[in-house]
């Protein structure tokens, strides 16, 4: 994987009021900067990409009652990085492949931190959590047919 290592810089998660009722969260990644650095640790250039991720709490009226927001780095090394810089310059955007493995890279991490952090504020969590259901015995019911 060319993604080397991910370094969160701030994290702000905060309650603007209390809610009760059906909430809705959008879990949003987005690239702030696209600049080379050589990383020491691999000793070669890499990709240094700013990213800002953010939860979003918000009534069935759309209005944000809670956020969280985690900031920071990824690092990514895997070929010229003068093809991404330029691109990054003229339209914002990052080659696919590097695309999805910095975004995945970024939502793996950041959920898990939001997850707790959800939990710390009392609020719902950030990702639909599974549930153990109970077994319910399977009931027979006759069949209507009369044929």
């Amino acid at each position: 994987m060319p993604v080397v290592g991910l370094v969160v810089k701030s994290i702000n998660a905060r309650k603007m009021e209390e809610f009760v009722g059906a909430a809705q969260v959008s879990n949003n990644a987005n690239i702030k900067s696209v600049e080379e650095q050589t990383l020491v640790a691999i000793g070669r250039p890499s990709l240094k990409i700013s990213f800002e991720y953010k939860s979003d709490y918000q009534t069935d009226k759309k209005k944000s009652f809670a956020e969280i927001v985690i900031s920071g780095d990824v690092f990514f090394a895997d070929g010229p990085n003068e093809k991404v810089i330029d691109g990054w310059k003229k339209e914002k955007k990052l080659p696919e492949i590097v695309n999805l493995n910095v975004i995945n890279m970024i939502l793996h991490k950041c959920m898990i931190e939001s997850l707790g952090l959800s939990e710390k504020l009392q609020l719902p969590p950030p990702v639909a959590l599974p549930f153990a259901q109970p077994n319910t015995p399977k009931v027979d019911t006759p069949s209507r047919y009369i044929g």
